[in-house]
C-alpha cells in the first residue's frame, strides 16, 4: 500500500488511487471541473494542480497516480499561481450573467473563482461569442458559458452511449456542439448532463428559470421508480416539491446518475392542496374514520393486499389489520426494461418486495385470495395500491376482488380508479410525507426521510392501520 505525505502528512491509499482522491481522503480537496468519478479522466480543466516534489513542473492531481514516497503539496505559491491563471484563463470569455444563471448558487465557476481567482481581470477585448443552438425539449445549451470541460461529451459516449455531444474545431473556435444538429430527446439519461455539468452552459427546460437554488431544502429521499431504490434529493421550498435529483454513494455508478422519467416524477408529487382528498369516504360520502372502522369490523374476516412500494413500516402496521398472518398478500408486477445493465441492476420495478416478504405478504396470490372471498372465507378486504406499480391484469384481479367481497377499503395516496371502486377510503399520505425505509432487492436498507407536511386530514399509512387496528381488536397496534 503507498504512503506518500501530502502537505507533510503521511498518508496510505489504495495502489492505483489518484491524486485528487488522496488528497481529499488527507484533507485537502483539489477543485477541479473536469473529473467525474464515473468518468474517464482527461485533465482538460488544469484546475487541479499540485506541486509533486522532483517533478520540473506542476502535475494535474485527476491523471496522476499516487506513488510511494511521493511528497505533494496542495497550497504551494506555485500552486496558487497555477490556479489563479487557470481562473483567469477559463473567465476571460464567460459571460457575466451570474444573475440570470439557473446555475448560480450552485455554480462550480463561482466557488473556485472566489477561493482561487482574482477580484480584477485584465481583459479588455470583446468577449467571444457563440450562436444559439437547440438540443431538443429536454437541454438547453449556452455555449457562451462552456469551459471546455467535455463532461457532457464523455457522458454520452461513456455512460448513456449515444455520443450526441462532440468537441469541435480547435483554439479559439472550440465548442461544444452536436451532429448535424441532432437532439438530446432521444436520450434517456439527457437531464444528468445538467448536473454533472459544473457551470450554466446545460440547463433543464423542465427547471429552468424556476427557482432560485439557494432558497430550496434538499431532503434525502429514495427513488420509488427505480428497481433498487436508489438515493435521491428531493428539493423542496414552501411545502411544495421543485425538482429531483442523484444523490452519490461514493462510486456506485448506479447512484450517480437517473433516467429522465424518474427525474420528471416529482410532477406526480407537487399536488396542488386544493385538489387533494382529506377526509375519509364511505359509500362515496364524507365520513368519520370511526365509521369505517365500524363497517370493516361488522364485515368479518379482513384480508389486506400491500403493495410492495411502500415502505417498511407501513407493512407492518398495514398487515396487523388481516385477521390472520396467512391473510396477508403482495401486489405489484412492475418489471423495468433493461437497456443499461451497469445502471439497472434488477428489473423488478417493486422496491420493497422483499421488506413485504419479511413481513409475511405473499406474492403472486391474489387468486387464491379470489377463491377464498368468493368462497365466503374472507370477507373484507384493506388494499393499499398505486396504479404505477401494477400491470392492467393484477389491477383488474384485485377490483374482482373488492367486487367479490363485503366491504373494501382502498388506501391510495394519489387516488385513481381503484380507490373509486372503494366501499371506503382514507387520505394517505405519498411518500414524500412520511419517513420510513424499504430493503431493496440487493438487502440494502433504504431510509428517506420526510420532505413535506400532508395538508390537514390526510395521514400516513401507518397511522391510520394504527387507528384501525385499534377499532378492530380493541388495542393499539
Amino acid at each position: 500500500m503507498p504512503t506518500l505525505k501530502i502537505n507533510d502528512i503521511s498518508v496510505n491509499v489504495e495502489p492505483g488511487t489518484l491524486l485528487l482522491d488522496a488528497c481529499a481522503q488527507a484533507g485537502f480537496p483539489v477543485p477541479s471541473y473536469c473529473y467525474h468519478p464515473s468518468l474517464s479522466p482527461v485533465a482538460t480543466c488544469r484546475m487541479c494542480l499540485v506541486e509533486v516534489k522532483g517533478q520540473p513542473k506542476l502535475a494535474t492531481a485527476c491523471t496522476t497516480t499516487a506513488m510511494d514516497g511521493q511528497e505533494v503539496y496542495t497550497n504551494s505559491k506555485s500552486v496558487a499561481d497555477g490556479r489563479a491563471g487557470v481562473m483567469e484563463f477559463l473567465l476571460i470569455n464567460h459571460p457575466l450573467d451570474c444573475p440570470i444563471c439557473d446555475q448560480a448558487g450552485e455554480c462550480k465557476l463561482q466557488d473556485y473563482s472566489y477561493q482561487y481567482g482574482s477580484d480584477d481581470s485584465r481583459m479588455v477585448e470583446p468577449k467571444r461569442r457563440y450562436h444559439y443552438e437547440d438540443l431538443g425539449a429536454k437541454i438547453v445549451i449556452d455555449k457562451n458559458r462552456c469551459i471546455h470541460c467535455t463532461r457532457c461529451v464523455r457522458f454520452t459516449r461513456e455512460i448513456s452511449g449515444g455520443g450526441e455531444l462532440i468537441v469541435a474545431n480547435r483554439g479559439a473556435h472550440l465548442e461544444v456542439t452536436t451532429y448535424s444538429g441532432r437532439s438530446m430527446d432521444d436520450n434517456p439519461l439527457a437531464g444528468n448532463v445538467v448536473d454533472i455539468c459544473p457551470v450554466g452552459a446545460l440547463t433543464s427546460r423542465d427547471f429552468r428559470f424556476n427557482k432560485r437554488v439557494w432558497y430550496l431544502k434538499p431532503v434525502p429521499t429514495i427513488n420509488r421508480l427505480s428497481p433498487l431504490a436508489n438515493p435521491i434529493w428531493a428539493d423542496v421550498d414552501q411545502n411544495r416539491l421543485w425538482r429531483f435529483r442523484p444523490r452519490p454513494q461514493g462510486t456506485k455508478l448506479s447512484t450517480q446518475f437517473m433516467f429522465d422519467a424518474d427525474r420528471n416524477a416529482w410532477h406526480r408529487y407537487d399536488i396542488d392542496p386544493a385538489t387533494r382528498v382529506v377526509a375519509p369516504t364511505l359509500g362515496g360520502k364524507p365520513a368519520k374514520a370511526e365509521d369505517i372502522a365500524a363497517a370493516l369490523r361488522a364485515a368479518g374476516t379482513v384480508a389486506v393486499i400491500g403493495q410492495g412500494t411502500f415502505g417498511c413500516d407501513a407493512a407492518q402496521r398495514l398487515g396487523d389489520l388481516a385477521s390472520s398472518p396467512d391473510l396477508r398478500y403482495g401486489s405489484g408486477d412492475r418489471l423495468d426494461q433493461i437497456q443499461y445493465p451497469a445502471l439497472q441492476l434488477s428489473s423488478d420495478g417493486v422496491i420493497n418486495r422483499r421488506g413485504f416478504s419479511e413481513r409475511g405478504y405473499r406474492f403472486g396470490h391474489l387468486d387464491e385470495l379470489l377463491a377464498r372471498v368468493r368462497s365466503g372465507e374472507v370477507k373484507a378486504v384493506v388494499v393499499l395500491h398505486d396504479d404505477v406499480f401494477s400491470s392492467r391484469g393484477e389491477t383488474g384481479r384485485i377490483r374482482e376482488i373488492m367486487a367479490a367481497a363485503t366491504f373494501s377499503l382502498v388506501l391510495e395516496p394519489i387516488p385513481g380508479e381503484m380507490a373509486k371502486a372503494g366501499a371506503a377510503t382514507l387520505p394517505v399520505a405519498t411518500y414524500l410525507e412520511e419517513s420510513d425505509f424499504v430493503v431493496n432487492h440487493d438487502g440494502e436498507l433504504r431510509r428517506y426521510q420526510k420532505a413535506l407536511e400532508p395538508p390537514r386530514g390526510v395521514k400516513t399509512i401507518a397511522a391510520w392501520a394504527r387507528e384501525l387496528a385499534g377499532a378492530l381488536y380493541g388495542a393499539m397496534a
